[in-house]
């Protein structure tokens, strides 16, 4: 197994003089606004003030009692041979407060209940001399994704230099890779003031909690890419043990259009996200691995070099569970579909996945398919979103659950679609089976039966779910049977309808199927 690069920021770890510059600019910002970037915001026109302006190259985020969220981003791009420079940042912002409101706001609009998601702000940097190109705009809780078109060209989007994404060794190049860098920006309580945003702050780095390593790994059963051998990425958590007795969780991460397996560990934040959620006990310790769509071998035959090659590889040189049901699938856009080809061709691959952004595909017919947990999601004013009755058609066959965001077709959405994901979904059946549970519950309380009838069901209902909660399936499975027993001694005594006795023996055959296909 090689280790082509290596990235460790918990203690102890080196980093190089650019990176140490860039976390010291960043680190900066939370004193008061200084003379250099008061100059910057100042009414004089800034090419006659740069000598004054704060020239060193990437972001700075500074405290800023002007600004509508408490925050400026003060970028500076280097570049003598630029004869201009857009800043592009998916920063527009949309009301999530009021989906009746379809207006895109600027950041400078910014006021409680506006959220990102309303596509690219696109403006020209100013020159201030000597190569150097500006811009300030107000910014708010969470990472923040931007690049640059220089000199007018939309097909390349260019990386900060001083603030790049770590890219894969395989990756993409040129005009094929979307450049999205990154900048964390601190929740303001009373500018911001909005409990939305205040969530983003988990998408921030602490420097001061256990830090997770990721890296480039080759595979080397893979064919390598213009003589460049393939890679996977892989997240270690903090205090990763190769020895440890319980193997670790998996959770894979697909990419989409214009991506590769750099993104999710990059924009997609997925290191900084699991660091801190692990720090705050809110999801189990698990390994990540992103691949690249490219090499996973053909989607009608189930994405065979994902199943014969790359899997196994990583079960033979992680401490990771070989149990389906320790182990998630995930993707965005381009990588939902991925998410979705692998339901449809085996279900049980996975016991988890995450469609993201990319519609509705699932095979009603698939087999299997009550098997896994389904979280769909997307953003509110995606074009990817999955429809609602689409979902809704799934979820009555299988264990399925919808999250709308605030974002679009963007990492605004998929960041917080991967949050929600390791914290409130994955590794807890109950929440994919409570609303079977409550149409039972329902159903129960809809018959005619008489109050102690009707509670001896509802008690065995919510027993049964309290035990899949603890992660006890075998006894909510008797509990479950206990159920059935009794509302077919209620149908056969004609206190329930053939009807009534007929959908609640559905719901219970399919969490029964459900809750047993993974003892």
């Amino acid at each position: 197994m090689t280790v082509l690069l290596r990235r460790n920021r918990g203690a102890g770890a080196s980093i190089d003089a650019g990176a140490e510059r860039r976390r010291s600019r960043l680190a900066r910002p939370f004193t008061a606004v200084g003379v250099a970037l008061a100059m910057v915001l100042s009414s004089a026109p800034l090419a006659a003030q740069a000598d004054d302006v704060d020239l060193t190259p990437g972001p700075t985020i500074v405290k800023d009692e002007n600004s509508p969220t408490g925050y400026t981003g003060h970028f500076v791009y280097y570049n003598p041979d630029a004869t201009s420079v857009r800043f592009v940042a998916d920063i527009l912002l949309r009301n999530w407060e009021d989906p009746s409101d379809t207006t895109v706001y600027q950041p400078s609009e910014y006021r409680p209940g506006l959220m990102r998601g309303g596509g690219a702000y696109d403006v020209e940097m100013t020159p201030v001399g000597d190569g150097y190109w500006v811009h300030d705009v107000p910014l708010a809780a969470g990472v923040n994704q931007y690049w640059f078109y220089v000199n007018n060209n939309t097909n390349l989007w260019v990386t900060d230099p001083a603030n790049s994404p770590i890219y894969a060794p395989d990756g993409l190049t040129g005009t094929a890779r979307r450049a999205f860098n990154k900048v964390y920006v601190p929740y303001d309580a009373e500018k911001q003031n909005y409990a939305p945003l205040a969530a983003r702050e988990i998408e921030n780095e602490r420097p001061d909690t256990a830090k997770g390593t990721w890296s480039y790994v080759e595979i080397p059963s893979l064919p390598p890419l213009n003589g460049i051998p393939r890679t996977i990425g892989v997240y270690l958590p903090p205090g990763y043990d190769e020895n440890r007795a319980e193997p670790y969780k998996l959770i894979y991460m697909q990419h989409g259009g214009g991506q590769d397996q750099s993104d999710w560990m990059n924009i997609g934040d997925v290191p900084v996200i699991m660091d801190n959620l692990l720090a705050d006990g809110l999801t189990e310790p698990a390994v990540v691995i992103t691949t690249n769509t490219n090499y996973l071998g053909a989607a009608n035959q189930g994405y065979p070099n994902l199943r014969n090659i790359v899997m196994p590889f990583v079960e033979e040189n992680y401490n990771v569970s070989t149990k389906p049901i320790d182990r998630a699938f995930a993707g965005l856009s381009a990588g939902s579909f991925v998410t979705q080809n692998i339901i449809n061709f085996d279900p049980t691959l996975f016991g988890w996945y995450g469609p993201w952004s990319g519609g509705v595909s699932v095979q009603v017919a698939a087999p299997n398919l009550a098997a896994p947990y389904i979280l769909y999601g997307g953003g509110a004013w995606d074009f990817g979103l999955p429809n609602a009755n689409q979902v809704a058609q799934r979820d009555a066959v299988a264990f399925v659950e919808n999250v709308v965001v605030a974002g679009a077709h963007d990492f605004n959405a998929w960041n917080q679609l991967f949050t929600i994901f390791a914290r409130d979904y994955l590794w807890q059946p109950e929440k994919f089976i409570a609303d079977e549970i409550g149409q039972l519950k329902d159903g129960v309380a809809a018959t005619s039966l008489n109050g102690g009838n009707k509670n001896a069901l509802t008690v065995k209902l919510n027993q049964a779910y309290n035990l899949v909660a603890k992660d006890k399936n075998d006894e909510a499975l008797e509990v479950l049977g206990g159920f059935v027993d009794q509302v077919n001694a209620f149908a056969s005594n004609g206190k329930l309808t053939a009807e009534e006795a007929d959908g609640f023996l559905a719901l219970a055959d399919q969490l029964l199927f459900n809750l047993g296909f993974w003892e």
